[in-house]
Formats: structure tokens, C-alpha cells, sequence
């Protein structure tokens, strides 16, 4: 079922207003109506609803830590997003899930020897 969503009042903010929400992808606005109220107020009713193409944001997933510690005491840290955890059985747990890292160059480049 669509939402409406009916905005009124000053036409320069209402303007604001809209622009801020066509912004967002994750809303699909599929009938717009204008009315001119007088002045400078304006009205504007939209229905939308959500747009099924669009990926869920960082906010709308899982995200979990997983903390890993050695033999010696040393915690490593690792933040996934949705994560999923499986018991193998013997003792074996199998973690998986997505890890950014936002210092990557995502371009591969070896490493040269400076010496």
C-alpha cells in the first residue's frame, strides 16, 4: 500500500522540503499533485512508496564484532557486516560476513622492496 505524504506551507520551504526527499533513493514518488493556496503558500501531496531496486544502506544491516584472541593473550578485533555464525560441530565454528577497509585502494598494487 502507497504512503501519502501531503506538505504545505511556505513555497520556498516546501520546495526545500522536496528537494531533501527526492534526494533519497530509498522512496519512489510516482504521483505528485501542486496547489497554489495563495500568496506564497503552496501545497504539494505525493504518493510514494519503497523502491524495491534500491541496496539496503550501512544503517539497515547487521553489523557485528568479532573478537579473536591468541594464545598470548593478544585481542584482534574484526567488524562484519551481517555476519553469520555456524556451529560444524567438532568444536568447529565457521564465521562469515563483509569486512570494508576504507584505507584500500581497491587497485591491488604490490608492494615494491625499497631496499
Amino acid at each position: 500500500m502507497a504512503l501519502r505524504l501531503m506538505v504545505e506551507g511556505c513555497r520556498e520551504k516546501v520546495r526545500a522540503f522536496v528537494d531533501f526527499l527526492n534526494i533519497s533513493h530509498q522512496w519512489r514518488f510516482y504521483k505528485r499533485t501542486r496547489l497554489s493556496i495563495g500568496g506564497n503558500e503552496l501545497r504539494i501531496d505525493y504518493f510514494f512508496d519503497e523502491n524495491p531496486y534500491v541496496k539496503p544502506s550501512i544503517s539497515t544491516r547487521k553489523v557485528s564484532k568479532l573478537s579473536i584472541t591468541s594464545e598470548r593473550g593478544k585481542e584482534i578485533g574484526i567488524i562484519l557486516l551481517d555476519a553469520e555464525v555456524i556451529e560444524m560441530g567438532n568444536g568447529v565454528t565457521y564465521i562469515r560476513g563483509k569486512n570494508f577497509d576504507i584505507f584500500a585502494s581497491g587497485k591491488g598494487k604490490e608492494v615494491e622492496n625499497a631496499d
